[in-house]
């Protein structure tokens, strides 16, 4: 996780990565989506891959393509076709993500806050709508909002602002984090694309 922490100018203290990451300003994600959602999440992360003799190794994940995936093992660059890829792992990833100020785990129904304006905000511009009000709860027609965005994103339209959702909402509002793409669409992905499970 410090090779994937380095791609965001962190260098991490020795101990647990996810919490020295957090005091950075970085947090840990957990998924088993796969290459699917590793294509909508477009974050870099940590796989864990089996050799030929069933060994487990550590890759970074660095760039997806149509067909094929650049990895780091043993600090050295592979391109490996996905169907490969998708034999070799289990689906399970680690990525970072920066999370807006005063982030929680899950922004609830009502919740007002920090977050709570960020998420608003994000959502005004991706729909061309005016600059909402500070301190506004995340109320029903935030809600609905967030669903028409979450669906435009394969995401699972539920109406609940999770990583996965934030994560979205800031790489198509700031092009500066580490991306798996050379450049993220601002706009919904093919519908034939897995819908993602969670937040």
């Amino acid at each position: 996780l410090r090779q994937l922490a380095a791609l965001w100018g962190e260098q991490l203290p020795a101990g647990d990565a996810c919490q020295a990451g957090a005091r950075a300003g970085l947090r840990c994600l957990h998924s088993r989506g796969g290459i699917a959602e590793l294509r909508v999440l477009d974050r870099p992360a940590m796989l864990t891959l089996r050799d030929g003799e069933g060994m487990d190794q550590l890759a970074l994940l660095t760039r997806l393509q149509d067909e094929t995936a650049t990895v780091l093992l043993d600090g050295k660059p592979q391109s490996v076709p996905l169907a490969q890829l998708a034999q070799r792992s289990d689906g399970s990833f680690t990525t970072f993500w920066r999370a807006p100020r005063n982030w929680r785990d899950e922004v609830p129904a009502g919740a007002r806050g920090a977050d709570v304006d960020w998420l608003a905000q994000r959502l005004a511009q991706q729909q061309g709508l005016p600059a909402p009000a500070a301190n506004l709860p995340l109320d029903a027609e935030m809600q609905r909002l967030l669903r028409v965005f979450q669906q435009s994103q394969n995401l699972r339209a539920d109406g609940l602002a999770g990583p996965k959702t934030f994560i979205r909402l800031m790489q198509l509002g700031d092009n500066s984090e580490p991306r798996l793409s050379s450049a993220a669409p601002a706009v919904a992905a093919p519908a034939a694309t897995a819908m993602v499970a969670g937040k």
